[in-house]
């Protein structure tokens, strides 16, 4: 019992109280231990998940949430550098560093980036690795957020191959009739 040890300790070259194990003192210390080491605890739990560097739990939910970073399926260290990375952004992020800095922080570590200026357009080409359409549309939307809201910003996905879009089966036409534009087929946010 921590609290218990520190208050004897105290209380001891006093010698106020009878501070023998039997002694009511003793059980009544004993007693306002149980209660304090249980909040001190509690207490240790709460400042372990405030700071990123230490959260395990909730603590990484709820930096994830303040900086739209919710990572599933992801480990605690991982989580803590794709937090620490969104907390670096400012708007100073927004140079072709600043926007490898921000597609890092969605936890992309294999991209390339293509500017056109004159368009205001800004290409990320993902297709080295493979992402879940969820993942996909995630991608997206952050991108969206986060990068200058003057940009188009074309995201390639990579599968989108002529082969690919044989391979739905669908004619021009049927593809319309569901509203699939070229960018759309090209970053693959399409249903067969």
């Amino acid at each position: 019992m921590k609290a218990y040890e520190s208050m004897t300790k105290k209380l001891k070259p006093t010698g106020l109280y009878l501070l023998e194990e039997n002694a009511a003192v003793s059980s009544e210390l004993k007693t306002y231990s149980e209660g304090i080491d249980s909040k001190d605890d509690e207490l240790d739990v709460i400042i372990r998940e405030a700071f990123v560097a230490s959260a395990e739990d909730y603590g990484l939910s709820m930096w994830e949430e303040l900086f739209g970073a919710v990572q599933n399926g992801v480990d605690v260290q991982r989580r803590r550098e794709l937090i620490k990375a969104r907390m670096k952004l400012s708007n100073l992020s927004f140079t072709p560093a600043g926007v490898q800095e921000i597609i890092r922080s969605l936890g992309i570590d294999s991209f390339d980036v293509s500017e056109n200026p004159s368009l205001n357009l800004l290409t990320i080409d993902l297709s080295a690795q493979s992402y879940s359409k969820a993942r996909r549309r995630w991608i997206k939307e952050q991108l969206e957020e986060l990068l200058p809201a003057h940009l188009e910003i074309v995201v390639i996905f990579g599968n989108a191959s002529w082969n690919y879009i044989d391979s739905l089966q669908l004619t021009a036409d049927q593809m319309d009739a569901k509203g699939y534009t070229w960018n759309s087929i090209d970053t693959l946010i399409i249903d067969a």
